[in-house]
């Protein structure tokens, strides 16, 4: 007589078993041979592309504007600690913060480079208070503040300014919002277990994120917001056809 019993195995177990069986030396080469720490930090890692590639869509396709490429990617790397509810509610409280601090700072006329030094004071500053603040009121999760890359946010205080004061308060304000609302989206991608366990187990895919990368780096149409800014004029087009 046999006796049969259904059992679940980790399918990484498994191939690393078959590997080893077969005698293949791909395995040695392979993301599964790094130690587990470091295994856990390209889980993450990997990712980083996948939201660049948001990005590049956002800002080329969709018409975005956010404060450079990469920051908004960070961020979203940061809000893997405090969530998506409660992150951009600190980023905003920080940015702001330190925002006010920079425009007093601006009648003092100060150099570049002390300027920004002073900047990343405030900032670090204000995430020290936040996070005494979150503790006395029970709020645990804000202690994860100081994960947020000090000198994106000294950076983004300094740029915002900057376009406050050439581009108006509007365009400003504008930026922010996009920066965040892409770096939420990024962070719900990213943070996907299907597409960590992909990226990790078969890194070649990054050459796929690649390819589409360069592929949108040659885009030269219209951008979805130029489309319904100027639909007016579009549909005017169309019927004069």
């Amino acid at each position: 007589m046999f006796a049969a019993a259904k059992t679940h195995r980790d399918l990484l177990v498994v191939a690393k078993e078959r590997a080893q069986d077969l005698g293949s030396s791909l395995l040695e080469v392979s993301l599964l041979n790094l130690p587990l720490q470091t295994q856990n930090v390209y889980r993450i890692l990997l990712t980083v592309p996948v939201g660049a590639l948001l990005v590049v869509l956002m800002r080329n396709v969709v018409g975005v504007q956010t404060f450079g490429t990469f920051m908004p990617v960070l961020i979203a790397m940061a809000f893997r600690e405090t969530r998506l509810l409660l992150g951009p509610a600190l980023f905003t409280l920080v940015i702001a913060l330190s925002l006010l601090v920079r425009f007093y700072l601006e009648r003092l006329r100060l150099l570049l480079v002390p300027r920004l030094a002073a900047v990343v004071t405030v900032v670090v500053l204000v995430m020290t208070v936040i996070s005494v603040a979150s503790h006395q009121l029970g709020i645990d999760r804000a202690l994860s503040m100081a994960l947020f890359p000090i000198v994106i946010l000294a950076m983004t205080v300094e740029r915002m300014s900057i376009v406050w004061e050439e581009a108006g308060a509007w365009n400003a304000l504008l930026q922010a919002a996009g920066s965040l609302g892409t770096a939420a989206l990024a962070y719900l991608v990213m943070i996907q277990p299907q597409l960590q366990y992909l990226l990790f187990v078969f890194p070649e895919l990054l050459l796929v994120v690649l390819a589409v990368i360069l592929l949108l780096g040659r885009y030269t149409g219209y951008r979805l917001s130029e489309l319904w800014r100027f639909r007016s004029q579009l549909f005017a087009r169309e019927e004069a056809r």
